[in-house]
């Protein structure tokens, strides 16, 4: 039952690899090793899609394991040389692509290789060997360098000139002009504002409350309109409570939240999006809105291998529920249409090893109502 499964998760891990979705397929491969650890080519697998993602380290220490299993495996050493090279170990790259080269000798990817590696080798030798450039000053033949004799100095005489600012004493200082503001400021004349032709206002009292009742209502009025309260829910049915503008009870005032809409249903394009998309939804209507985006004839093709027992449940489960809903004739057509694609997806015998009895009884009894008159 164990090989049966590992199997099972390396046809998924080899489909995922195919899509270019490198993390789901190590996630498969893993399962396959936990499986059955005594495979060389779950590990063999895994490396690959570990160079992909760009973690050396993992694929560097599962091509050990490979070699550990299996001491002359061409693809361990060639991928194990890839990853040391990426590390920058490339004596220990070159030696893998020579031991693979002596495995198989018409290997042209382990020469090409060794060639880069040789090629990248000799780039940083003549990098490290390169003198450094320095600025030297052509020097005539015959001529004395500037060290041989010390250079001449000459004293310059510096005249000290101190320039007198101070103002004579005769000098007579000036004050600026005075200037007549009055000259700068016309009056103009304006109406005069007569407070007294003012209308009087006078503002009314309001009366005094005779008891303490009307004087606990005459507070109340004057305040304005505010929240007192509420009971929030986690549904989003609020339920807020306001303090009213006259005097009294307050009246609770029930404001409900509109259901959130669903949100649309796009075009899964691989079944990475598809199982992604189908997590996120809770209603069986959404979800079957989501079956409906892929016809039943490319059912098969869309998931290959990769159909996992849990997500064909969960599908079971949603068919039943639109059977019980609209159990018309369209409907049931509809049905039967998917279910029938279903079985034709590959090893769809191998996933119903892995459903329980109930899960088996409720694939039959979809098939006796969308086979019912």
């Amino acid at each position: 039952m164990a090989s049966e499964k590992a199997r099972v998760a390396k046809d998924q891990g080899n489909a995922a690899y195919k899509a270019a979705d490198y993390a789901t397929a190590v996630g498969h491969y893993t399962t396959a090793i936990l499986a059955d650890s005594n495979d060389p080519t779950f590990f063999l697998n895994r490396a690959a899609a570990y160079l992909k993602l760009g973690k050396n380290e993992d694929a560097e220490k599962d091509c050990d394991r490979v070699l550990a299993l299996s001491t002359k495996n061409v693809k361990a050493l060639f991928r194990r040389g890839q990853a040391r090279r990426a590390l920058g170990k490339l004596d220990d790259a070159r030696a893998d692509f020579n031991h693979a080269l002596a495995l198989e000798p018409a290997n042209t990817s382990a020469k090409n290789e060794i060639l880069e590696i040789e090629e990248s080798q000799q780039q940083k030798l003549k990098q490290r060997n390169k003198p450094t450039m320095g600025f030297q000053r052509p020097q005539a033949p015959g001529l004395s360098t500037p060290t041989d004799f010390p250079p001449k100095r000459r004293r310059v005489p510096i005249e000290i000139v101190e320039t007198d600012t101070r103002a004579p004493r005769d000098a007579q200082i000036t004050a600026p002009p005075e200037t007549n503001h009055e000259a700068l400021l016309q009056p103009i004349s304006s109406r005069n504002l007569d407070h007294e032709n003012k209308p009087a206002t006078t503002e009314i009292a309001p009366p005094k409350p005779q008891t303490f009742v009307d004087a606990k209502q005459a507070r109340e009025a004057s305040k304005p309109l505010r929240v007192s309260g509420g009971i929030f829910r986690h549904t989003g049915n609020h339920t807020i409570v306001t303090r009213a503008q006259t005097g009294g009870t307050a009246s609770p005032q029930a404001f409900t939240s509109a259901p959130a809409p669903s949100p649309p249903i796009k075009l899964p394009t691989t079944l990475f999006q598809f199982t992604k998309s189908w997590d996120s939804l809770r209603s069986d209507d959404d979800r079957w809105s989501l079956i409906r985006t892929i016809p039943p004839s490319s059912i098969p093709a869309f998931f290959q291998v990769s159909l996992e027992p849990e997500l064909l449940k969960s599908i079971l489960h949603t068919l039943r529920t639109i059977l019980e809903q609209d159990p018309g004739l369209d409907t049931r057509n509809v049905v039967r249409d998917y279910l029938l694609a279903f079985t034709k997806v590959p090893r769809f015998g191998t996933v119903m090893l892995f459903m329980d009895k109930q899960e088996r009884q409720l694939l039959e009894l979809l098939r006796a109502k969308v086979n019912s008159l």
